[in-house]
């Protein structure tokens, strides 16, 4: 059985590898990335019969690589810090996961429940049917999964006003009142999002601009926003601001 692992952490990709390597030798890892979109590439090239797929990674989530596939030629047990979500989503399709840090028992436990699948008349496909329930919902294409102290919440890309950065967390501000606090850095979101048009203002802002109300060049310039805060503009994104306000208002 031929292995794959993509996790954006490298030391997640790593100490797997060597988990893999002490409990299953006779299974090669014959390709490990960080890099979600890359990774899509060269699995569609290769022969891989198992892969580890991390859940929450920056630009493309564990699902959106799978939504890249028109029929799964792999296996899947996902990875995720998010016990909770897990609980929820995976344990309800009888679904493969390692919640890490990974444990050699719970690994082992994994790969011997999936052994005995392959070895079984047919092969039900849950991650087909988990991702069917997802798109269903909308999730995969409206929504982005954040982390919580209590596993994953799911936040419509449209909700949110404008993301803040504190530190090495981020604050995301949503319509509905709501402020979540996440463990990601802006620039880590601002790659997440970038896809959906937001825009970084600051260098501890990053706005969506279907919710901008006004330009105001007082102050150094500032952007007020749907819910009458004013977001601060740099000095070296004030010309893509003017330019991004003239093309919205035609000229």
């Amino acid at each position: 059985m031929k292995i794959a692992i993509l996790d954006d952490e490298r030391h997640c990709v790593e100490s797997l590898t060597l988990h893999l390597k002490g409990l299953f030798p006779e299974f090669p890892v014959v390709f490990k990335s960080t890099q979600p979109r890359e990774a899509v590439e060269v699995l569609k090239q290769i022969e891989v019969d198992l892969l580890f797929l991390d859940v929450e990674m920056p630009v493309m989530s564990g699902f959106d690589v799978l939504e890249q596939f028109s029929e799964l030629p792999f296996d899947v047990i996902f990875t995720t810090a998010y016990s909770q979500y897990a609980v929820k989503a995976f344990k309800a399709q009888a679904i493969n996961y390692l919640l890490k840090p990974i444990d050699d028992d719970e690994l082992k436990e994994a790969m011997e429940q999936l052994l005995r699948k392959r070895k079984g008349p047919e092969q039900s496909n849950e991650v087909a049917r988990l991702l069917g329930e997802l798109r269903k919902d909308g999730i995969l294409k409206n929504k982005i999964a954040i982390p919580t102290s209590e596993g994953l919440e799911f936040i419509e890309i449209d909700n949110i006003l404008y993301c803040q950065a504190q530190s090495n967390y981020t604050q995301i501000f949503t319509f509905d009142g709501r402020t979540h606090l996440i463990s990601r850095t802006l620039k880590d979101v601002e790659k997440l999002l970038e896809r959906f048009a937001f825009i970084r203002v600051h260098q501890s802002y990053l706005i969506n601009p279907n919710y901008m109300e006004k330009y105001c060049r007082n102050d150094g310039g500032y952007i007020t926003m749907a819910n009458t805060h004013h977001i601060p503009i740099s000095h070296s994104k004030r010309a893509s601001v003017m330019e991004m306000f003239n093309s919205l208002r035609g000229g």
